[in-house]
């Protein structure tokens, strides 16, 4: 075999072992909420996943700490609603990546999403958080509190409840906010469509204190709809 193509052989195969992804199932459970989930290794690194999307520590993570950077998330933030916690990827994010020790209210409707958080994903090693097993639409329809930012991220495997995208919950949502605050709202492109986005999008336009903008096609699956009063 002559050098080039000995060389070429060896550079392909490098080329194809960066590439591969090593995944073991480490658990697998169903939720009546959330249908069947997978807790699963991938090249090294462990996931919450559904049949057809990543939960926790997997693209959604990548999605929003790119949000977060784009909102400016910094030590200035001091209080966080989180609704949806996943395995609580985005609480890593906050706290690791962008060393910010906001006190984070994480709202999920699911018990099986929390006792998966706290057991498998451990993220009660992080503290000044609270989680909260709740509806998040009464939840947030009921509470009276201010945060500084409000991170939605309400998936039923990857579609977001029609009634997460309504008008009263849109309006409550920016009445929850502090006179700086942001909200990071994250919706899948594929279940989203545009005239529903661009809805989502006008409902908070129609508060003037709002800028509203929409960061599209993040990771290639996601638009994510950013609000600063």
């Amino acid at each position: 075999m002559q050098i080039t193509q000995r060389i070429l052989l060896v550079n392909t195969f490098v080329c194809l072992k960066k590439l591969s992804v090593t995944s073991i199932r480490l658990k697998y459970l169903e939720s009546p909420i959330n249908g069947p989930m997978e807790v699963n290794l991938v090249d090294g690194r462990m996931t919450l996943d559904t049949q057809s999307s990543n939960y926790s520590y997997g693209s959604l993570q990548l999605i929003l700490h790119y949000g977060l950077e784009k909102i400016g998330l910094s030590n200035q933030t001091h209080t966080i609603m989180l609704l949806g916690l996943g395995g609580g990827s985005v609480i890593q994010t906050i706290r690791e990546d962008f060393k910010c020790q906001a006190y984070i209210e994480a709202v999920d409707i699911d018990p099986v999403i929390i006792e998966m958080a706290v057991d498998d994903f451990k993220i009660n090693r992080f503290e000044n958080i609270k989680i909260i097993q709740a509806d998040a639409y009464e939840y947030v329809m009921n509470s009276s509190d201010l945060f500084d930012l409000i991170i939605v991220d309400l998936f039923i495997i990857d579609t977001i409840p029609v009634i997460f995208t309504t008008p009263a919950f849109l309006d409550s949502l920016k009445n929850h906010l502090t006179s700086k605050g942001k909200i990071i709202y994250n919706t899948m492109k594929r279940t989203m469509t545009t005239e529903n986005l661009n809805l989502i999008k006008s409902q908070f336009e129609e508060d003037s204190h709002c800028h509203v903008k929409i960061l599209k096609n993040v990771e290639g699956t996601n638009h994510l709809v950013l609000v600063e009063k």
